[in-house]
């Protein structure tokens, strides 16, 4: 709001004074509470477009905004809404509209969490796409919590992405962020530094499982949190924590693998070689070697169903000679008293799902 201004006003009062042809008066000031031209005009301007119901309201300031960079009084802030075409409809409804791209001011710009979920999700978008780094760590932290999917399915840079961790984290230490919002922020995580992820609580079972069971890790990730975690904890080599590392076995050098007696990879879960996305072929050969000596599960001819399937990723680096030696039995999945009926011959190196042509389009 600009500052009032002071008005003089002249009167002539008795005690005026003409003295050699100079007229002395009295000058009276005063302040007058008239709105200032510029903000009446405004709430006109926005009666027009809007009605008399949405004229602009100041947030409140208990609303949470994170305002890492700028300081809290931004004289540029603004929320940016597509509301301004809400009086364009179609079929008698109204629709949801981008805000004016040419009137954002990048790192000014502020989210306004609204009941019309649609409008606030497209305002968001605009951000995204128009926006800086300062304005996307300006976003409410639960609403980026909340709509975790769909930031993630945006085609933006990913700095911006990466940027959403930060305001989530907000001023808590990394140390400190719980499960329940880590497992919220599960569609955003690949994009959290490594560093930041090996600050995070890796003695909670919880959070150390999640962690290896994202799919969406690499091995740079994967390889930091695992060298953090062997410091922390030096009996991380017996069966119960090499079951909560998941992924982040490939993180681990395969010199220490080699360390690990033989009878540990026995006492290792069906589920443990699913999630090994981020290793490397050479990687998973290893640990195929170390699976199929003796006091392992041993040669492929003596594997059963339950066997195979331990197996997970792994079976896509057995050779066709050692997978042409498996039980047909064991390669029809047949796992406890599961009826299911053999999918290809046990011969072949790849098995392939079978489909069922829909009747509409004919046998």
């Amino acid at each position: 709001m600009l500052p009032e201004l002071k008005r003089f006003t002249f009167t002539k009062t008795v005690e005026d004074q003409t003295i050699f042809g100079y007229t002395f008066i009295t000058v009276s000031s005063f302040i007058p509470n008239t709105t200032d031209p510029l903000i009446g005009f405004d709430n006109i301007f926005n009666r027009v477009l809007y009605g008399r119901k949405s004229e602009f309201m100041e947030p409140d300031k208990d609303f949470e905004f994170e305002t890492l960079k700028y300081p809290e009084n931004d004289n540029l802030a603004h929320w940016p809404s597509g509301q301004v075409m809400r009086s364009e409809t179609f079929q008698g409804k109204s629709a949801v509209h981008m805000p004016f791209l040419e009137y954002m001011h990048k790192g000014h710009c502020r989210l306004k969490v609204t009941k019309d979920y649609m409008q606030t999700a497209v305002n968001a978008f605009a951000i995204f796409v128009s926006g800086d780094l300062f304005d996307i760590q300006n976003l409410p932290a639960s609403y980026v919590l909340n709509s975790a999917r769909t930031i993630a399915m945006m085609k933006v840079e990913r700095e911006k992405l990466a940027a959403t961790w930060y305001v989530v984290k907000g001023s808590t230490s990394t140390v400190n962020v719980t499960y329940e919002t880590l497992e919220k922020f599960r569609p955003l995580f690949k994009h959290v530094n490594a560093r930041d992820i090996a600050r995070l609580n890796l003695s909670d079972d919880k959070i150390l499982s999640y962690i290896g069971t994202h799919p969406d890790l690499n091995r740079h990730q994967v390889g930091v949190v695992a060298s953090r975690y062997i410091q922390l904890n030096p009996r991380w080599t017996e069966p119960r924590y090499l079951n909560l590392m998941n992924n982040l076995l490939c993180g681990v050098p395969m010199i220490f693998m080699r360390r690990i007696p033989e009878n540990t990879y026995l006492q290792l879960t069906h589920q443990i070689f699913y999630h090994i996305r981020a290793c490397d072929p050479l990687q998973r050969k290893f640990y195929l070697t170390m699976m199929m000596r003796t006091q392992a599960l041993g040669k492929s001819y003596s594997w059963s169903a339950r066997e195979v399937s331990r197996l997970g990723l792994l079976l896509a680096e057995v050779s066709g000679s050692d997978l042409s030696a498996v039980n047909p039995e064991a390669m029809s999945g047949n796992v406890g008293n599961a009826d299911t009926k053999p999918i290809v011959d046990h011969r072949d190196a790849v098995t392939l799902p079978r489909y069922q042509v829909p009747q509409h389009l004919g046998a």
